[in-house]
C-alpha cells in the first residue's frame, strides 16, 4: 500500500479545514421567502405531502377570497381550496428532508449547502483532470471555486445554487468518464445527476448542451442517460400534480412569461460580465474566451466549456432580478466551467512551449492563479461574505420571542418574517402587503369580534407601511435586534 505524499497530505489538511471554516460559518436559521420556502417544503416532503392547509383560513373560518392573505413567503396556493404549496422546486427540499430524517431538524437539513460545495471541489478537480489539466492546475480550480465570493455566500445559505453547482459537474464528469470508459453505468450516472439537477433548479437544464458534446454520440449511451434520467422526471411529474394540480405546472410560474424580456440583455449582461470579472478577477473570463482559440485543446473540450457557461450567462441576461453582485449566484452552476476554461488556457498558452524556459512558464501560470485567488479572498475577507450567518440569527429569536408574548387568539401581521413564523411557531399569521385599508378593517370587524387581537412581527422597512397602510394604533411591546412586536389596541379601548 502507498504511503500518501507530504503534498497529498497537506492538500487533505487544507480542504479539512476550508470544510471546518464553513460548517463554523453556516447559516442554522430559517429566514425570508428562499430559505423558509425551501425548510417549510422539506418538512412537508418528510410528512409525505406536497399541499397543506392555509393555517388562517381554518382558524379564522374565512372563504377561499382570503387566501393570497394568509399565504407565507415561500408558498402558492395548492390545487384544492383552502391549500397552499411550496413555490420553490422540490429538488434542495428533498435534500433538506434527508438530512432531517437522518440527522435531525435542528442542524442536518442547514449542512446540505456547505457538504454541496465541497463535493463541487471534489468534482473540479477530478473534471480538470479528465480535461488533461495538470494536478496543480486542476487543485487550482478547486482554490479558484472554492474562494469565489458568491460560492463562500451561497455555501453557507440553505439555498439551491452551490448544490445545483454539485449537481451539474457530478453530470459533466459523468459523461466524461462515460466516454473514456465507453460505460453505460457512467452515462446513466450522468443522466441521474442531471436530473437531480434540474429538480433542484429548472434552469440546470441548460447543462444538456455541454452534455450533448461530452457524451458518446452511441444509442446506447443514450438510452442508459435517459434511463439514468427518467425517474427525476417522473417525480417532477406528479410532484406538479400533487403540489398545483398539473404535472406541467411548477411554483415558477412566472419565470419565463414575467421574468424574461430581450430589454433585459444589455443591462444584465453587462453587469454579470464585470461582476464576474471583479469578483474572480478578469483572468477568468478573459482565459475562457481565450481557450476559444485554443488549437491543442480538443474541439470537444473546447465546445464542453465554451457553451456550459455561456448557456447560463446568455440565459441570465434575460432575466429580470439583477440588481447587486450576489445576483451572480444565478451563474454559479457555469462557474465550473468559465475556471476550468483558463485553466486549459493557461496550460496551453502559458505552461506550453514557448521561448522562455519551462520553469519560467510554470511560475507565470502560478503567478495567474495566485493572482486571481488573491482578488477574490481579498473580496470575501473585506465584505465578510462568509459571515451572513450573523444577519440570519434575528428570525429564530424574533419567533420565539413572538411565541413567548403572544396568546392564543394572536393574530400576527407580517411578511419578511411570514415563513419564519410558519416554520417555527404554530401563531395565526396574515400578510400585510396583501390588504388594504378596507380589507383590514373588514377582517378587525370579523375576528375581534371573535375574540381574537392583532399584533405585527415586523422588520424596519415594515413600520412605516403597516402604519401608513393599515390604520389603528399600534404600540411596540418588545423588540429583538430591529425587528419589532407591535399590538393593535383593539376598537373598543381606543
Amino acid at each position: 500500500m502507498r504511503k500518501p505524499r507530504l503534498s497529498e497530505l497537506g492538500v487533505a489538511a487544507l480542504f479539512l479545514g476550508y470544510a471546518l471554516v464553513l460548517f463554523h460559518h453556516t447559516v442554522f436559521a430559517v429566514g425570508g421567502s428562499d430559505s423558509s420556502g425551501y425548510m417549510n417544503a422539506a418538512r412537508l416532503l418528510s410528512e409525505g405531502r406536497a399541499t397543506t392547509r392555509i393555517r388562517g383560513l381554518d382558524r379564522l373560518a374565512l372563504g377561499p377570497e382570503f387566501a393570497e392573505t394568509f399565504i407565507p413567503l415561500g408558498f402558492s396556493p395548492g390545487p384544492r381550496p383552502g391549500t397552499m404549496s411550496g413555490s420553490y422546486p422540490p429538488g434542495l427540499p428533498l435534500h433538506m428532508a434527508l438530512a432531517g430524517l437522518i440527522g435531525g431538524w435542528s442542524r442536518a437539513p442547514f449542512f446540505v449547502s456547505p457538504i454541496a460545495a465541497l463535493a463541487c471541489l471534489v468534482l473540479i478537480y477530478f473534471l480538470g483532470r479528465e480535461l488533461r489539466l495538470p494536478p496543480a492546475l486542476a487543485l487550482s480550480g478547486s482554490a479558484l471555486l472554492g474562494f469565489a465570493p458568491v460560492f463562500v455566500f451561497q455555501a453557507v445559505q440553505p439555498m439551491s445554487d452551490v448544490v445545483a453547482t454539485a449537481w451539474a459537474l457530478m453530470a459533466v464528469f459523468a459523461a466524461y468518464r462515460s466516454r473514456a470508459r465507453k460505460s453505460a453505468g457512467w452515462a446513466a450516472a450522468a443522466g441521474a445527476a442531471f436530473g437531480m439537477g434540474v429538480l433542484v433548479r429548472p434552469t440546470n437544464a441548460l447543462v444538456v448542451l455541454p452534455l450533448l458534446l461530452a457524451l458518446p454520440l452511441r444509442g446506447k449511451t443514450w438510452l442508459a442517460f435517459a434511463a439514468g434520467g427518467v425517474p427525476f422526471a417522473a417525480f417532477q411529474l406528479a410532484y406538479g400534480a400533487a403540489a398545483f394540480g398539473s404535472p406541467w405546472t411548477t411554483g415558477y410560474r412566472s419565470l419565463l412569461s414575467e421574468g424574461m424580456a430581450l430589454s433585459n440583455f444589455s443591462a444584465r449582461a453587462s453587469h454579470y460580465a464585470l461582476w464576474t470579472a471583479r469578483l474572480l478577477s478578469p483572468v477568468a473570463p478573459l482565459g475562457w474566451i481565450a481557450v476559444a482559440a485554443d488549437r491543442r485543446a480538443s474541439l470537444r473540450d473546447r465546445g464542453v466549456l465554451l457553451t456550459w457557461f455561456a448557456a447560463f450567462f446568455l440565459f441570465y441576461s434575460f432575466y429580470a432580478p439583477y440588481e447587486t453582485w450576489w445576483y451572480t449566484r444565478f451563474l454559479l452552476p457555469g462557474y465550473p466551467a468559465l475556471i476550468l476554461g483558463a485553466l486549459v488556457a493557461t496550460r496551453d498558452f502559458v505552461v506550453g512551449s514557448g521561448p522562455a524556459p519551462k520553469r519560467w512558464r510554470i511560475s507565470a501560470a502560478a503567478l495567474l492563479a495566485v493572482l486571481a485567488l488573491a482578488v477574490e479572498i481579498r473580496y470575501v475577507a473585506k465584505e465578510k461574505v462568509h459571515k451572513f450567518y450573523k444577519g440570519e440569527r434575528f428570525y429564530p429569536e424574533a419567533c420565539a420571542m413572538a411565541r413567548r408574548r403572544l396568546p392564543e387568539n394572536a393574530i400576527v401581521l407580517s411578511m419578511q418574517m411570514s415563513g419564519a413564523l410558519h416554520y417555527y411557531t404554530d401563531l395565526t399569521f396574515a400578510m400585510w402587503n396583501w390588504m388594504d385599508a378596507q380589507r383590514f378593517a373588514v377582517l378587525r370587524v370579523s375576528t375581534e369580534s371573535r375574540g381574537f387581537h392583532w399584533y405585527a412581527l415586523l422588520a424596519p422597512f415594515e413600520v412605516a407601511e403597516v402604519a401608513k397602510g393599515l390604520p389603528g394604533e399600534w404600540r411596540e411591546i418588545e423588540r429583538v435586534e430591529d425587528v419589532s412586536l407591535l399590538e393593535l389596541l383593539p376598537s373598543a379601548t381606543r
